[in-house]
């Protein structure tokens, strides 16, 4: 028989020793696995938060060079005073270039304010939705040259009963004349402006009512010099304009919120010119575009300087020329140059944050009165003067400025306000406007948006109208420029990607894993 196994004296002792040290491993692994746990739940929850403060608080970044993706501060101040749901019902098919980008706009426009409600009618997926919208709103279905069905309309905005429609023209157009200093064609994205304009047609009650004075060779939608952007703008801010025959005019029609009297080449009888400045005096608003006309060696008189002058603005008979080279769009300083200084006015502020000038062609100068209310908007540089005498302009080949001439800077504009002829309590003053140019309104200088054009005129339109929410939005101006890429190009982003890429993930994990051991 084999002998019994016997112990070490200190086996014993031992096998007891290490039970504490197991213990506390077991222990340190639970803790270990117990914070993991809470680690996890915890980073869920915080991921769930994030989530959730960026779904309360959205917030998006426009990098952009032309800030394409970004609203202008009109169409916000639009979207939050909404106060009732817009339906915008869009008929147009994914496979349309503009559709990408008018769905990023929209929920642009949701992100602002969830009352703006869209609906998406694929003409080629959803033929009879398609249908029943059409029936709705009146619209006409046709064939592509490609064979798709598509609308008449690009969307439809709705609001209660009233709906607006918007073209495809609408939202953009491509001008390839104007091109780029890249050689690319420019586009005129225009959607932002037409939606807005859309969402304010629909919501608006009762339409403003413009009259626009006629039968002097004034601009307008017809006539001796027809405009016909004017209607096309005016419409979109809910906008109606009115023709007022200003021949023999005696009063002006009750149904006028406003009268614009935009660059006649005859000049006004005293007694018409009276006939409207009283009616500022009763709380009326004017707008007054007087150009330069020249005769011979002088400009003629518009019939307004009179009256004028009992509102504290001067009329200058003069023609500015602007001899700062940095303003100059043409060579000749009397003819088309920038405006640089809009004033401090209220109807410029949103001008002056936007940025951009203000263009003019052919303008005599507008003074302020000295101690008077009126204010002047726009000024020239201090090289600018004002030409008095005609005939000294012609034959001055040096166009230096004389003795009798006007210094610059010189004002172009003037706004002021007319105490109230009558005895109701509270009755807000009439609101008159005088600048020494009415080209600034042709359609070039209006859709061009690098000027401020655009931007004023309905500016001056909302505060001589009271609409101080009125809609403004000049086109954004994009390049349309293909991503060219060389074999070089190529095989560049291939190495980042295949390359570099896995190379960084790789050295973050050696970094991580050498942290724990040691």
């Amino acid at each position: 028989m084999s002998a019994p196994e016997t112990k070490k004296p200190n086996e014993a002792d031992e096998t007891e020793a290490d039970k504490p040290d197991l213990d506390a491993s077991v222990r340190h692994m639970a803790q270990r696995r117990m914070y993991a746990v809470i680690g996890s739940l915890l980073a869920v929850f915080i991921a769930f938060e994030v989530n959730y403060l960026a779904f309360r608080h959205f917030t998006r970044f426009d990098w952009t060079s032309d800030e394409r993706f970004t609203l202008s501060e009109r169409s916000v101040q639009e979207l939050q005073a909404l106060e009732r749901e817009v339906e915008v019902v869009s008929v147009l098919s994914e496979g349309e270039p503009v559709f990408a980008d008018l769905q990023e706009l929209l929920a642009r426009y949701r992100a602002e304010n969830p009352l703006v409600r869209v609906t998406y009618v694929d003409p080629d997926s959803q033929p009879g939705e398609l249908r029943r919208v059409a029936e709705r709103f009146d619209l006409e279905i046709g064939m592509a040259s490609s064979g798709q069905t598509i609308a008449d309309v690009a969307l439809v905005v709705v609001a209660g009963e009233r709906h607006w429609k918007i073209t495809r023209d609408d939202l953009f157009s491509l001008d390839m004349e104007d091109m780029s200093a890249e050689g690319a064609p420019v586009v005129d994205v225009k959607s932002e402006r037409a939606l807005t304009g859309a969402i304010v047609q629909v919501l608006r009650g009762e339409p403003t009512h413009v009259c626009l004075t006629s039968g002097r060779g004034e601009w307008g939608p017809a006539g001796e010099r027809p405009n016909y952007l004017l209607r096309e703008e005016f419409e979109r801010e809910n906008i109606e304009l009115e023709d007022l025959p200003a021949v023999g005019l005696r009063e002006v029609p009750a149904e006028c919120d406003a009268v614009f009297v935009l660059g006649p080449q005859r000049a006004f009888t005293s007694d018409e010119a009276r006939v409207l400045l009283d009616w500022v005096r009763q709380g009326g608003d004017l707008l007054l575009a007087l150009d330069p006309v020249l005769d011979r060696d002088a400009v003629d008189p518009s019939g307004f300087e009179d009256v004028l002058s009992e509102f504290g603005v001067t009329l200058d008979p003069d023609v500015v020329l602007e001899m700062h080279p940095n303003l100059l769009l043409r060579r000749d300083p009397s003819d088309l140059f920038r405006v640089a200084d809009l004033g401090e006015h209220e109807t410029t502020r949103a001008a002056r944050l936007r940025g951009g000038d203000f263009a003019v062609n052919l303008v005599r100068s507008v003074r302020a009165d000295e101690g008077s209310q009126a204010v002047g908007i726009l000024s020239t540089s201090e090289l600018a003067f004002g030409e008095m005498d005609l005939a000294a302009l012609i034959r001055d080949a040096d166009l230096q400025a004389d003795a009798e001439d006007l210094r610059g800077p010189l004002t172009l504009a003037v706004a002021t306000e007319a105490p109230t002829v009558g005895d109701t309590p509270g009755e807000r003053p009439g609101r008159l406007l005088v600048i020494g140019d009415s080209d600034w309104l042709e359609p070039p200088l209006l859709m061009d948006a690098a000027f401020a054009n655009i931007d004023l005129l309905m500016a001056w339109t909302g505060w001589l109208t009271e609409r101080d929410t009125l809609i403004a939005i000049p086109p954004r101006r994009s390049n349309l420029q293909a991503v060219v890429m060389s074999e070089a190009d190529v095989s560049g982003v291939r190495w980042r990607v295949f390359g570099m890429l896995p190379a960084a993930v790789l050295l973050l994990g050696f970094a991580v894993w050498w942290s724990r051991r040691q």
